[in-house]
């Protein structure tokens, strides 16, 4: 009976001390984690790890407009708006820059760090930011027909965001603001302005301004992700998967509230989540942010199509740039020949700026100067910018300790430069 009291008490303590998680939810060091970090002054309660994005920005003292798109094929999208700064009176005219999320994610992903996001960074900057959230996001999850509950309502590409998401939404901000847009796309949503770029040269050049790749992709066979061992096998699992999500699945495998349970509250609970992305995009601890860490976690996943991924998977697979491979019968129904047509990058007239990482294992050195080298001349930049940081690395791009330094001040020195 002692030994179990005892035992009792214990359990207790490890409770108390280290499994309760208190009120506060985030510090400013990885070593203040392990401390009572309510009564810890580097420690404190960051509301932003359940919030919506609306309720982000406004947290942060940022004006904001809810904007509602309705593409062709009947998807209703949802774009923010930051017309101003935090400490601006609203001018007459500011240049809109438009940013697109990557794959598996959302608009989340550039404001919900503080001081660090981008959309924060740019609309101090002078700029009308909008952000885009790509059809089956959180925030893009309605359809004037389908439900998306429904395997049709899933039943979409990269191509779509190409073809139908970015016509829709750049047609939409031009006609509000009456200007042309800098277009800032991150990893996926740098492949959805090719294709939209290669599709509609013309209305795009109308539309898009400048274009600022951010891990830019269009072609993946260099890719060093450990996922690549897997790809070959997905096309077989894909029923499955299919079958029991109904065609989409949660990029980071566990739901919001398991993350929350199962990444929280200790440091090595911290970086064991991180792992998985860190195997697809590059592996390194150099940059994680500790205070923000946290809130990455639950705020930059999103659902993603499983034909997406085929999609992506098929294009490592051939090395080409090309639509979705329905098969050699499906292909001749679909687009009257045997193969996926290739999207023919010569077409594109956007102007463009490259930013690659060293350390990126998805979008590779070599991948990033093939895709330069596809462009027409008048549209390439000089050079490819470089991330001045060895261990930066495909996630970093969104969520790096010092991402404000060595990437978002380089990002507003190229806008001043162009606009000059």
């Amino acid at each position: 009976m002692k030994y179990v009291f005892l035992l009792g008490v214990l359990t207790s303590i490890v409770y108390i001390k280290i499994i309760s998680r208190g009120i506060n939810n985030v510090c400013k060091t990885f070593g203040d984690y392990y401390s009572d970090r309510d009564r810890n002054d580097n420690c404190y309660h960051n509301p932003d790890e359940f919030l919506s994005v609306p309720r982000i920005i406004a947290r942060n003292g940022y004006p904001l407009e809810t904007h509602a798109v309705t593409t062709d094929d009947g998807y209703i999208l949802t774009i923010f708006r930051i017309p101003w700064g935090k400490s601006s009176t609203p001018p007459k005219t500011r240049k809109p820059v438009f940013i697109q999320h990557g794959f598996g994610s959302n608009s989340a992903a550039f404001v919900h760090r503080q001081s660090k996001s981008l959309a924060f960074i740019l609309a101090d900057e002078g700029y009308d930011v909008w952000l885009g959230n790509s059809r089956g996001s959180i925030y893009s999850n309605n359809h004037t027909t389908l439900d998306d509950s429904n395997y049709e309502f899933w039943d979409f590409t990269v191509h779509e965001h190409g073809v139908f998401d970015l016509p829709a939404q750049m047609s939409y901000v031009q006609h509000v603001t009456q200007q042309k847009i800098i277009y800032v796309g991150y990893s996926m949503g740098t492949m959805a302005m090719y294709i939209y770029g290669v599709t509609y040269p013309d209305l795009s050049s109308k539309q898009v301004d400048f274009f600022i790749n951010l891990a830019p992709v269009a072609y993946l066979n260099g890719t060093k992700s450990m996922l690549r061992f897997l790809f070959p096998y997905w096309l077989i699992a894909k029923p499955l998967v299919d079958f029991v999500t109904g065609g989409r699945f949660f990029v980071r495998f566990l739901s919001r509230e398991l993350l929350s349970v199962t990444c929280y509250p200790l440091p090595i609970q911290l970086k064991i989540c991180q792992i998985p992305e860190m195997i697809l995009g590059g592996f390194s601890y150099y940059q994680s942010d500790p205070e923000t860490l946290p809130i990455s976690f639950l705020q930059v996943g999103d659902l993603i199509s499983s034909k997406s991924l085929t999609h992506l998977i098929q294009i490592y697979l051939s090395g080409k740039f090309q639509n979705y491979d329905y098969g050699f019968e499906g292909n001749k129904r679909k687009y009257y020949q045997p193969e996926p047509p290739l999207y023919n990058l010569s077409k594109m007239k956007i102007p463009t700026h490259f930013i690659r990482a060293e350390n990126d294992l998805v979008i590779t050195k070599e991948n990033v100067e093939y895709l330069y080298n596809s462009l027409p001349e008048k549209v390439r930049p000089d050079y490819i910018h470089v991330v001045d940081d060895e261990y930066f690395n495909h996630s970093d791009f969104v969520t790096a300790n010092d991402v404000v330094d060595l990437l978002y001040r380089h990002i507003v020195k190229v806008l001043k430069d162009r606009l000059v």
